[in-house]
């Protein structure tokens, strides 16, 4: 059995989009001091399938960079309101564009649930409440003792290197409001205006050069090899990510296919975790969910790792992702999604117990490359993708996963509408 092992998803995959070309954190008018804090342009450049449909965003996520320079004594001060939303969170990257331990030995993440509130405020990630109340969230070379800080670079970091901190939304219920910003050093206060496109990115047209070289067209990528006739049965294997700002919350299992011949559909069945559901901010952790969530994506295997995004007739757009919400499970829990063409959809709807992914409409026949997401496993959810060792391979992926492996098979769409998902065995 094959499969598919490609650089490109190792070094691309984990934070589900790249970051646009940002203009070099300047002083403006009036802050050109010694000890004046250099500031960017404005604070959250929007990312994602969008605004930059590179890096194999999910489509159910936003994502929005802040870029600053590293230097001794710089903090940088967010100030938030909890969002309506299944999941967010801060993260900090080093120059290398990695998430790192602070010189403390702090994680240079913090998930919603671990942001305390502002005083009179409550966070609904820790106890029922309304969203919407405030936090602080200072990024900072003095993180040890504080809450809610994240370290601010690695040990021995040079002044003058780049960092980046990323906001993540997931299922966001409702209009976001993103934080406000103020970099101070010195006794400095110099806050930082909202980028104007911040809300309203529009579908982007360009793919930085660095996106294209770590998303498999670049030098160092290692491409499938060519099949003749019948192609091989994809299995999936847990890859690693580093090097475009991966989420220390999520982890991946994924395999590259070749797309299916005439009249067959790929189809990949395993069992669900239970997870939290709808896009509402709750308590984590949830003593019913093995998972806050989990996704399966369909992505182009070439170029800067697009996911598929079909334009349809009506003027919407039908992805190629299904969170754990828009999968259809058996009665045992396992799920079965049937991969083929936007052509074949209504005639694969109609079978029942399955989930519809499109291929790329625009260029159907490339290959294509299926991410499956788990986030914030639970510790006693021993068959969670966190617990499979980064490089295994299927067979040793399959081994911690047990039925929660994903297995996948080719299948005669006929056979599938006429006797069902068992038709089509992927054992």
């Amino acid at each position: 059995m094959t499969h598919w092992k490609p650089v490109l998803f190792a070094v691309a995959l984990a934070l589900s989009t790249s970051a646009p070309a940002t203009a070099a954190p300047t002083i403006g008018p009036g802050r050109d001091t010694p000890s004046a804090p250099a500031v960017p342009d404005c604070a959250w450049h929007p990312l994602g399938y969008r605004s930059s449909n590179v890096a194999y965003p999910d489509t159910n996520s936003q994502y929005w960079l802040l870029r600053y320079t590293v230097r001794e004594g710089l903090t940088i001060e967010i100030d938030g309101r909890y969002p309506d939303a299944r999941y967010a969170s801060f993260a900090s990257y080093d120059a290398s564009r990695d998430s790192f331990t602070g010189p403390d030995g702090s994680p240079s993440v913090l998930t919603d649930h671990r942001i305390v509130p502002d005083r009179g405020s409550h966070n609904p990630y820790r106890e029922h409440s309304r969203p919407g109340g405030k936090f602080t969230v200072s990024v900072t070379d003095r993180a040890a003792g504080r809450r809610n800080t994240l370290p601010l670079s690695p040990a021995g970091t040079p002044e003058g290197a780049e960092g980046t901190v990323i906001y993540r939304v997931y299922l966001p219920h409702g209009e976001i409001r993103l934080p406000k910003v103020t970099f101070l050093h010195d006794g400095h206060r110099v806050p930082v205006a909202t980028c104007d496109d911040a809300l309203t990115a529009g579908p982007s047209t360009s793919v930085p050069d660095t996106a294209r070289d770590a998303a498999g067209t670049g030098p160092g990528a290692v491409p499938p090899s060519p099949t003749a006739g019948e192609p091989a049965r994809p299995a999936f294997a847990r890859l690693g990510g580093s090097g475009l700002y991966p989420n220390p919350d999520n982890a991946y299992v994924a395999t590259g296919f070749d797309a299916p011949p005439a009249g067959q559909v790929l189809v990949v069945r395993g069992k669900a975790p239970t997870g939290t559901s709808g896009d509402r901010a709750r308590p984590w952790p949830d003593p019913n969910a093995q998972v806050r969530y989990w996704s399966m994506c369909d992505n182009l295997w070439w170029g800067p790792g697009e996911v598929v995004a079909n334009p349809m007739p009506d003027g919407t757009v039908d992805t190629g992702c299904r969170t754990d919400s828009d999968t259809r499970l058996a009665a045992d829990g396992t799920y079965t999604y049937v991969v083929g063409r936007e052509e074949q959809r209504t005639t694969v709807e109609s079978v029942p117990g399955v989930t519809f992914l499109p291929l790329s409409a625009a260029t159907p026949d490339d290959k294509h490359l299926l991410i499956l997401r788990n986030m914030l496993a639970d510790p006693d959810f021993a068959e969670a993708i966190q617990h499979v060792p980064v490089g295994s391979g299927p067979a040793g992926t399959a081994e911690v996963m047990g039925d929660h492996y994903p297995r996948a098979a080719y299948c005669d769409l006929a056979s599938l509408t006429a006797s069902g998902p068992q038709a089509c065995p992927v054992v």
